[in-house]
């Protein structure tokens, strides 16, 4: 390990690499994914991180603001996951067309919640409000448990 530490000091183009390589270890301890389990909520609460929690029913319009000091959005989609064997979630534009599909997502069987991480670039990544669609699979059917709706406010 001495003399592979002695190289990277001595190879201009190997301690470049390790720098970039640094960088990319850092980002990706960062990276918040847009579903998060319970538990990675958690950590990142625990972390510092200063999170809004907005609670979202089915076929009901939730409102969610991004004030000054919060770093994320974190929206609980609730529904009847009592029974789920697998979530599977579906991200829509404003006129109901499909952006995105994640299959597998976390859950929360108990609690009956998909937690949704919203961050601050996401408002130039997907312009206008998002729904968001779950369905359980349950036996091998596949089952909606609801659409939802959240308004956002950047500012």
């Amino acid at each position: 390990s001495a003399s592979v530490e002695e190289h990277f000091f001595g190879c201009d183009f190997c301690a470049e690499a390790c720098d970039r390589i640094a960088r990319l270890v850092v980002g990706l301890k960062t990276l918040i994914p847009p579903i998060l389990s319970h538990a990675a909520r958690d950590r990142l609460v625990a972390g510092g991180m200063r999170v809004l929690h907005t609670p979202v029913e089915p076929d009901v319009k939730a409102r969610a603001r991004f004030a000054p000091g919060l770093d994320l959005l974190v929206h609980a989609l609730h529904g009847d996951l009592a029974r789920a064997e697998r979530v599977d979630l579906e991200l829509l534009n404003e006129a109901g067309v499909s952006l995105l599909t994640f299959e597998h997502v976390p859950f929360d069987r108990e609690r009956g919640e998909v937690l949704i991480a919203c961050q601050r670039h996401y408002e130039s990544l997907f312009p206008g409000d998002l729904s968001f669609r779950v369905q359980a699979v349950e036996a091998g059917e596949r089952r909606r448990v609801g659409d939802y709706f959240v308004a956002h406010e950047w500012k």
